[in-house]
């Protein structure tokens, strides 16, 4: 799949953490912010590649990038 937004990174993210299983609470936990400051995250305009692999590293998810 061909992501080329920040809202995209974040929807691809929000199905990863979907079909992981792991709850979005668990997830915050770990971040260390509380599951409305998680919302917010995932809501931001500049969501990043970093902020994805984050998320992806603790739901046990790996990632390829490929820069065009």
């Amino acid at each position: 799949m061909a992501i080329t937004t920040n809202q995209e990174l974040a929807q691809a993210v929000n199905e990863a953490i979907k079909e992981s299983g792991y709850k979005k609470s668990y997830i915050a936990n770990k971040l260390g912010i509380s599951r409305q400051a998680f919302s917010n995250f995932m809501s931001k305009q500049n969501f990043s590649l970093d902020d994805a692999n984050k998320i992806l590293e603790i739901i046990d998810k790996k990632t390829t990038t490929i820069i065009h």
